[in-house]
């Protein structure tokens, strides 16, 4: 019985997340969570209450998912992020290594303060379509954009929504973990880009023409809400570093922005219920179905065994935030960095893991998923976006460059924090 166990659980498991990855006949990826959890529920290898208890333990950080995709939305309506791109572009004066240093550094703002998924789905289109239209080659700019939305990612609990689990699970507060992440995140940012600026020096050209680029003003077709939509992008941020101190979830804060422009967004008429159909509503089935599947390998006794493990290694804190991220990097290329977020946080519970060991998964799974592009969705919507554009980029590109970029950037990330974390 317990063999039948443990070779139904894995094939579940297995089977999830190839069918997440692969998407056979182009359906959604959040089709095959649901049928792996039903899968598990329906076997008893989860109980009911079991999967219930999964969901309830995360729901800080689906609240809080729930409330970044509407405000990306609602900025979205105000042409924020088209704005941004083209002033971006404006800025880089004609020099297309400069061009590509700021689309850099606008996609690691954007992944920072708004998630890594808001850098693929609406800010690379944009870049992509500029870039375009300016006759410039595509390859390093989708490569990069890639690239930044998973490095940049480990800054706010917001980045990524790996951070929010372990944010909530671990009950650190934004400013302890923004704090904590600051020095890794420079690094990482600083290495990645000066590797890619070096990677792609033959293909960026020197000279571009910036009078074929609108102006950004162009992109706003309400100034009025696009003013109280950064105003309100601004004093959201400042909120979640205050929440704390004001007793109420970061969420909240993030729901009170989102009631702003939509009560305002409706006056102005431009907000209304289309504007819900940009939310990627797929993503919470996705995500509550793997919650049930990876409960269901939990049953089987991983997490205690490796949790033991982990109790075990040495208690040198170089040494665990280099093993804690090394791990968690792989497992993150292995299955993808969401269920392997899910495992590890499981496992950091168990083994009563110190801040070394959170923070080094945490560097693991936000830059380790860029070896293979399965290793993160952000870099799956990227690849997907650059195709519907007439870009299409195949994934052994990003590997070629993975293969040699990642492990640099991970160790010198770990190290930073073990060093800055004395």
């Amino acid at each position: 019985m317990h063999e039948l166990r443990l070779v139904g659980t894995m094939v579940i498991f297995a089977g999830t997340l190839i069918l997440v990855l692969v998407k056979p006949r182009r359906w959604s990826e959040a089709c095959w969570p649901v049928l792996g959890a039903i899968a598990m529920i329906a076997l008893r290898f989860v109980t009911p209450a079991q999967a219930v208890e999964m969901v309830w333990a995360s729901r800080s950080a689906l609240l809080f998912l729930l409330a970044l995709l509407l405000l990306s939305a609602l900025l979205e309506v105000s042409g924020f992020f088209e704005w941004a791109a083209l002033r971006t572009g404006h800025r880089a004066r004609g020099d297309g290594r400069r061009l590509f240093g700021n689309v850099f550094a606008l996609g690691a703002i954007v992944t920072t303060v708004l998630s890594l998924d808001t850098t693929a789905v609406m800010l690379t289109p944009i870049v992509l379509a500029f870039v375009k239209r300016l006759r410039l080659p595509a390859r390093p700019f989708v490569i990069a954009s890639a690239f930044v939305a998973n490095v940049a990612s480990l800054a706010l609990p917001i980045s990524n929504l790996t951070n929010l689990l372990f944010a909530d699970a671990f009950r650190i507060p934004f400013g302890r973990f923004a704090l904590s992440m600051l020095a890794p995140q420079l690094v990482a940012v600083s290495a990645t880009y000066g590797l890619l600026r070096w990677r792609f020096r033959a293909e960026l050209p020197r000279a571009f023409e910036a009078a074929e680029l609108a102006a950004p003003s162009a992109a706003v077709p309400d100034r009025s809400y696009f003013r109280v939509a950064v105003g309100v992008l601004g004093l959201v941020l400042v909120g979640y570093f205050a929440s704390p101190a004001l007793h109420v979830e970061p969420y909240v804060v993030a729901f009170g922005g989102v009631a702003v422009l939509v009560a305002y967004g409706a006056r102005r008429r431009r907000v209304g219920l289309g504007t819900l159909r940009e939310i990627s509503w797929g993503l919470f089935p996705l995500v509550i179905g793997l919650f049930v599947v990876v409960r269901g390998v939990e049953n089987l006794g991983v997490v205690a065994i490796a949790a033991e493990w982990v109790a075990s290694a040495p208690r040198h804190s170089l040494v665990r935030v280099l093993l804690a991220a090394a791990i968690a990097g792989g497992a993150a290329n292995a299955m993808n960095n969401l269920p392997a977020a899910l495992v590890a946080r499981s496992v950091l519970q168990a083994a009563g893991a110190e801040s070394s060991g959170v923070y080094g998964a945490l560097i693991g799974l936000g830059v380790g998923p860029t070896i293979l592009p399965t290793g993160s969705l952000a870099t799956l919507l990227v690849l997907d976006v650059a195709r519907k554009k007439g870009e299409p980029i195949s994934g052994m590109e990003m590997v070629k460059v993975g293969l040699w970029l990642t492990p640099i950037v991970l160790f010198a990330s770990a190290v930073t924090f073990a060093l800055v974390d004395r």
